[in-house]
């Protein structure tokens, strides 16, 4: 979008809807679909790394475990609901949270003051007490119950030694729109169930759950609704109503979000902030539902302000989809006969893609709930696990309370400051240089809401010229208040801001300190610029340019680069001394970038 080059040599061939023919319709019903530009994912071992010194978080761990189901015990259409429910539960009242629309109350055969609170527990034996994790289901035909496809999370996670609950909301489905306050507030009540049978003297639960160690899982708008349920559960009171009284205060301590929508709730018209959690999202390319990386927003909604380590990481998986999340979904992302335009040729089978599921999330849990701090190498750069995940491109993003920001882009208009105060930005030779905001490749949407410094150069245009660089200047409080040492890392996060980029780039990062030594490495001494990797969704163009603006979602890759690494290539060099550090466009003869997130990891 930003960049001078990009899209100018491309023809589209756009069919339109009089000339579809019998023919044409033959070819849909037949038809796989196309491959994308980019086939070639062993690129990215061109650039190996060390696997980190840890299990596979996705084998069987050595608990046995059992299956129970709890609800109203009079479900009309579901018998786990109904006469086999092992714990009868009361219902609640949603009718505050939520319009009421159709005949889904007639359906199920209760209205919406008296939802019942269904759930399937995978439970582990043992003395426990165990974490609880709670997983929620999104959007789907509520007549094709949706809980039931998680089990594959379920029975791994219990076998590893988490209480896991499948959570009932299919009554939420299908002819709702914005009900996602009502999804929160459904889990939180679950939760209160679960407090109240822990203590409950000779329940089969009691003094089994550790309810100082809580993760919610959603999938969808389901992913949604758990960043909401965290915010409801710090709140006093209903955002939207502030006669009605929250009281819950649960030590939710990770969410995991699924390819989640973002903002089709707003509490009192503000977009979901939370602090102090751990946070990691999931995102296929090949999301023909959910199009664009909408639970990037939510990701950027997350801070660390207290002394606690936390992390937060986003995942893009290339070939991955929504529907094949969950196994009751299906393969395909929309239904008869919509699933027939879909692009199936390039989607990660179903087994794949619920397998690099278990491997990120049991990962996560693992290290948020348990304090296996040896899993963090991995989600900072996830190569470090590559024999556990299906082979693919994944594209990480990755942030945790140990950060400090130098320059993010968020703060004013002035190209030249840095967040960090006192801080000078310089680019030389560019094509372009500008700071804006991410577009997303839905058309007529609004951008992320993350700005980035765009650069663009092309040494090819005048070979006389010197070198393009983008250099960050610091003062030397600035280096004392972020506690530069050997031990510190220089953190950032680059992307391709052009679509027609096939091949990674490779740039190189100077820093100079302030005795005037210099170090330097390539990037690719860490990894790429990864490609524009472009997607197909649907089997004709004509049909992608309708929704789509851009063939490629914009996703940025966390780097991160030892000090020790620049002091090994310049044994005189000081961290502690920093003046500049550089991004110098000496390596590709061409390229536009998105930067964002320059900062110190100590």
């Amino acid at each position: 979008m930003f960049c001078r080059k990009s899209y100018k040599d491309i023809i589209l061939i756009r069919f339109h809807h009089h000339l579809l023919s019998a023919t044409l319709i033959a070819a849909v019903l037949s038809g796989c679909g196309t491959k994308p530009y980019i086939t070639d994912i062993n690129y990215i071992r061109d650039y190996p790394v060390d696997s980190i010194d840890a299990p596979d978080p996705s084998v069987d761990g050595p608990y046995a475990y059992q299956t129970y189901f709890y609800g109203s015990g009079e479900d009309k259409h579901r018998k786990e609901y109904a006469q086999q429910v092992d714990f009868k539960t009361e219902p609640v009242d949603i009718t505050p949270f939520m319009e009421i629309f159709d005949d889904i109350p007639r359906y199920w055969g209760f209205d919406l003051d008296k939802v019942p609170l269904n759930g399937r527990v995978w439970f582990p034996e043992g003395e426990g007490p165990f974490p609880l994790v709670m997983i929620v289901h999104g959007n789907h035909k509520y007549r094709n119950f949706s809980d039931p496809g998680y089990e594959y999370l379920g029975t791994l996670l219990a076998g590893r030694g988490f209480i896991v609950v499948s959570v009932d909301e299919n009554f939420l489905n299908q002819k709702f729109f914005g009900e996602n306050d009502a999804r929160a507030l459904v889990l939180l009540e679950h939760l209160e169930l679960w407090k109240e049978w822990n203590r409950t003297e000779g329940h089969k639960f009691e003094n089994k759950v550790d309810m100082s160690r809580i993760a919610l899982i959603g999938h969808s708008r389901g992913g949604e609704s758990i960043a909401h349920a965290a915010a409801f559960n710090r709140l006093k009171r209903y955002p939207d109503n502030a006669n009605i009284i929250f009281n819950y205060n649960f030590s939710i301590k990770s969410l995991i979000a699924i390819a989640p929508s973002d903002s089709q709730y707003m509490p009192a018209g503000h977009q979901t902030t939370l602090d102090n959690v751990n946070y990691l999202v999931i995102q296929g390319g090949y999301d023909s539902d959910l199009i664009t990386f909408m639970g990037l927003e939510q990701y950027r909604r997350i801070h660390f302000t207290d002394r606690n380590f936390r992390l937060k990481s986003a995942v893009y998986i290339y070939h991955a989809n929504h529907s094949r999340f969950n196994s009751a979904w299906g393969s395909m992302d929309d239904i008869f006969p919509k699933s027939l335009f879909i692009n199936n040729k390039s989607i990660m089978a179903p087994q794949q893609q619920r397998q690099a599921a278990k491997v990120l999330i049991s990962a996560f849990l693992e290290l948020t709930l348990n304090d296996r701090k040896e899993y963090i190498p991995f989600f900072k750069d996830l190569r470090k696990g590559e024999s556990w995940l299906p082979e693919d491109i994944y594209i990480s993003q990755y942030q945790d309370s140990n950060f400090r920001i130098i320059a993010d882009f968020e703060e004013d208009f002035d190209v030249t400051t840095t967040t960090i105060p006192g801080g000078l930005l310089l680019g030389i030779n560019l094509l372009t240089w500008m700071e804006a905001r991410i577009p997303n490749r839905l058309k007529n949407e609004n951008a992320q809401a993350n700005s980035t410094v765009i650069i663009e150069w092309d040494n090819e245009l005048d070979e006389s010229s010197d070198t393009g660089s983008y250099t960050i200047q610091l003062n030397p409080e600035a280096v004392n208040h972020l506690g530069i040492n050997n031990d510190s890392s220089l953190v950032f996060s680059i992307g391709t801001d052009d679509m027609q980029q096939y091949e990674p780039l490779d740039i190189t990062i100077e820093l100079h300190d302030s005795d005037g030594n210099v170090a330097y490495l390539p990037l690719s001494s860490i990894g790429p610029i990864h490609p524009a990797l472009t997607v197909r969704l649907f089997k004709w163009t004509w049909l992608e340019k309708k929704y789509i603006d851009d063939s490629a979602e914009r996703i940025l890759q966390t780097y991160e680069i030892p000090m020790s690494a620049f002091v090994s290539e310049n044994l005189d060099f000081n961290p502690s001394k920093l003046k500049t550090i550089s991004f110098v466009f000496d390596r590709s003869p061409y390229g536009c970038i998105m930067l964002d997130d320059i900062g110190i990891s100590n």
